[in-house]
């Protein structure tokens, strides 16, 4: 993929994200974080989770010692972590901005959270990133409507209709 293509699906990724928090934010604090069965406990922490991925990886593509992950009880709503959200995700799409072509086809270096040594296509794993946030995103979406809420839209297609109805 190329930088400009990669910038896209960042930008796709922030606003399908922003949405997801958006409709996080009209659940009740007690919804928020209700138990369900999901691999992940609550709202509240997938969507801690999905953001607290994208810090993790902006981390090891900067070449920064991994992050330590911020604790889900710290986003008593979905406002505050979509506050956060907006800060992580502005730092991806610069970080984006500056990379070249040829690193973003050279291989990165990393260790994981559990102190494996990988390497993978730098660019492999800003894709690894956005489809790793297409999955919570569409498990978040699923539980508020089972909670009874409504849900966004957040298709790629839809996002690009949406988008070319702003610009134009």
């Amino acid at each position: 993929m190329t930088r400009e293509e990669l910038l896209l699906l960042a930008e796709y990724d922030r606003w399908a994200t922003g949405r997801v928090l958006g409709a996080a934010a009209r659940l009740s604090g007690e919804v928020w974080t209700r138990p369900v069965a999901s691999r992940l406990p609550c709202v509240r922490d997938a969507l801690v989770h999905l953001v607290n991925s994208a810090v993790v990886w902006l981390a090891r593509w900067q070449g920064r010692p991994l992050a330590t992950g911020f604790r889900a009880a710290a986003f008593p709503s979905a406002d505050a972590l979509q506050a956060r959200w907006r800060e992580v995700s502005t730092s991806v799409r610069e970080f984006l901005e500056t990379i070249s072509e040829a690193r973003l086809q050279a291989p990165l270096a990393y260790r994981t959270t559990t102190g494996r040594e990988r390497s993978e296509v730098l660019e492999l794993t800003v894709l690894h990133l956005m489809t790793h946030a297409a999955y919570h995103r569409g498990q978040v979406n699923a539980v508020i409507r089972l909670l009874g809420d409504t849900t966004v839209h957040t298709d790629f297609l839809h996002f690009l209709r949406v988008r070319g109805l702003e610009e134009g």
